[in-house]
């Protein structure tokens, strides 16, 4: 005994609810992976602006060093003390105090947090002038002095234009000053605030990981975070960290003093920025799930239930209840059916009646249902029509998609009772053929028609010989391939009275001596349908004329024609 099939409320039911929810898959994955991508580019941005501007930022700082060198080098005190003159030893610390403002907003990294902690300038004999922004005991001063001094020694013996070290949370910078003149004067030498400078780059923080640093000419960091790569020459882009395992975002600018500052951050940190936005997505789209679900449960019902109506009102009729009746639907199909039902049980009843009563012969009725025919003419002129209203509503595309489709199918339905036709209408055949797929496989075919000279477009032709070897480069060749395919079909005279047509493509290819062997099976392999051609070419024509197959695995098919050159025909 058969199993008991499943009701229509249920199937109704089964099925609206899996193709809501398969859409909203779908429509879910598709819309997920556009606002991911659109999303990981604007976090991707921003990211890059967070790093720019804190290391313009870092920059505006050191140009407030090079304001005090540039006022050193204006200043005459100045420059009469790092010669050697004897100056008054108060006046040059207010000179130097007035134009390297330690407490000036372009030395604050944040408040209370300066860039620049202390700054010297030192003559050729050693005589050394200072300005702090911290206040100093006279013992701290002496340590820092010999310090600074013994960093300047170490510099005079070097030839390099800048010194750097670090110590105790400060970055020690060397430089030569000179004057107006470009002639060499003194010394010059400050100590940078590892935390002032690490201040400057806390609107990364947002990231929860980041490392700074700062490198000198030959690459190598001389202060900063531990950084998780070394040698970086580019001014922007990814790295991956293979013993971590983490790809990193980075991005260098050069600055004054032969200094140049790198930000990198981890790219998985761009996540944390959007990770909210889609929680938020996954909610919503959730939500709309279950909506939809609930929603097609009830419409379903909605629907299935009067039916359950009608199947009981059915089977009171098949025991003989011929006085039941249906009520009325909104729906208009169940409407129809409670009429037809109605008029039926009516029908039956009154037959009843007559059969008792004047032993009516029994009638049978026909019911004939006429099916529209459209016929090609028609067809056509609907394509016309819609053509024409794209046409008029600007729609450019779509006009020509339909008016290439229609060209098409006219050359294909219409001519069948042409044997031979211009060489020209065959190549709008074509030419319609690969405009479709063109748009079918948007920037993935490219095709090339090319004519030796127009006279040969009045040359007659067998009707659809060419057509189908563009069709099959297109279908066996390029569609196969999965990537960017060439179609070029080229039309040339051979001698006085012979025409040459080459169909090529850069396709999948195929395997000429299997193919060969196939041809002999009549239908063992999807290209040997074009032999036909070669046939009809034959029957036409005879054997001075026919057709050449080249074809290699990967590197694609070649197939050249060679046809009657005459523009009378051949064919009666």
């Amino acid at each position: 005994m058969a199993g008991k099939k499943p009701t229509l409320r249920r199937e109704l039911i089964k099925m609206t609810v899996s193709i809501s929810v398969v859409t909203l898959l779908i429509l879910g994955l598709i819309m997920s992976i556009v606002v991911f991508r659109q999303a990981t580019a604007r976090a991707r941005e921003d990211m890059g602006f967070y790093m720019e501007s804190t290391q313009k930022q870092l920059e505006r700082h050191l140009q407030f060093l090079e304001s005090a060198v540039a006022y050193i080098r204006e200043n005459r005190t100045l420059n009469r003390f790092l010669k050697g003159a004897a100056e008054d030893s108060g006046t040059v610390k207010r000179q130097l105090e007035q134009g390297a403002n330690l407490f000036s907003e372009g030395n604050l990294a944040a408040e209370a947090c300066p860039v620049i902690r202390d700054f010297y300038i030192c003559s050729d004999q050693m005589r050394l002038e200072e300005n702090h922004f911290y206040p100093l005991s006279m013992s701290q001063k002496k340590v820092l002095r010999r310090e600074i001094l013994k960093l300047l020694e170490d510099f005079q013996e070097g030839e390099e234009e800048f010194a750097y070290r670090t110590r105790e949370g400060v970055l020690e910078l060397c430089f030569r000053l000179y004057d107006e003149r470009m002639e060499p004067m003194g010394y010059c030498a400050v100590t940078l605030d590892q935390a002032g400078l690490g201040s400057i780059f806390t609107p990364l923080e947002k990231y929860e990981a980041y490392d700074w640093g700062l490198l000198d000419r030959s690459g190598k960091q001389i202060c900063g975070t531990q950084l998780p790569f070394q040698n970086i020459l580019e001014p922007e882009g990814e790295r991956d960290f293979a013993k971590e395992r983490r790809k990193f975002v980075y991005q260098t600018m050069n600055h004054g003093f032969g200094m140049t500052s790198v930000v990198i951050v981890s790219k998985e940190k761009l996540f944390l920025t959007i990770e909210p936005m889609f929680v938020m997505m996954l909610l919503i789209y959730g939500a709309t799930i279950m909506v939809m679900a609930l929603a097609s449960v009830f419409f379903s019902s909605k629907i299935s239930r009067p039916l359950g109506d009608i199947v009981l009102k059915i089977r009171q009729m098949g025991k003989g209840d011929f006085h039941t009746r249906l009520g009325e639907y909104k729906i208009s199909e169940l409407q129809e059916i409670s009429d037809s039902f109605n008029d039926t049980t009516k029908k039956i009843d009154q037959l009843i009646k007559e059969v008792y009563e004047n032993q009516l012969l029994a009638r049978e009725a026909r019911i004939q249902y006429i099916q529209a025919q459209m016929n090609p003419h028609f067809m056509f002129n609907v394509l016309s029509m819609i053509s024409m209203r794209l046409k008029m509503n600007g729609d450019e595309e779509l006009y020509k998609m339909v008016s290439a489709f229609s060209g098409l199918m006219r050359g294909k339905i219409f001519r069948k009772g042409e044997i031979e036709i211009p060489l020209k209408d065959e190549m709008e055949i074509i030419e319609f053929y690969l405009y479709l797929q063109g748009q079918r496989f948007r920037d993935m075919v490219t095709y090339e028609i090319i004519w030796d000279s127009e006279e040969l477009k009045e040359c007659r032709i067998p009707r659809l010989c060419i057509e189908p070897l563009v069709e099959n480069s297109m279908l066996h060749g390029l569609e196969p391939k999965g990537r960017e395919g060439y179609i070029r079909v080229e039309i040339r005279r051979q001698g006085r009275d012979k025409l040459s047509v080459v169909v090529e493509d850069d396709g999948i290819g195929f395997d000429l001596e299997k193919w060969n062997e196939n041809v002999q099976k009549e239908g063992g392999h999807p290209r040997v349908g074009i032999m036909n051609i070669q046939r009809l070419i034959h029957n036409l024509y005879g054997d001075d004329y026919g057709m050449t197959v080249w074809s290699r695995e990967g590197e694609g098919t070649r197939i050249e024609l060679i046809l009657p050159y005459t523009t009378q025909g051949l064919v009666g």
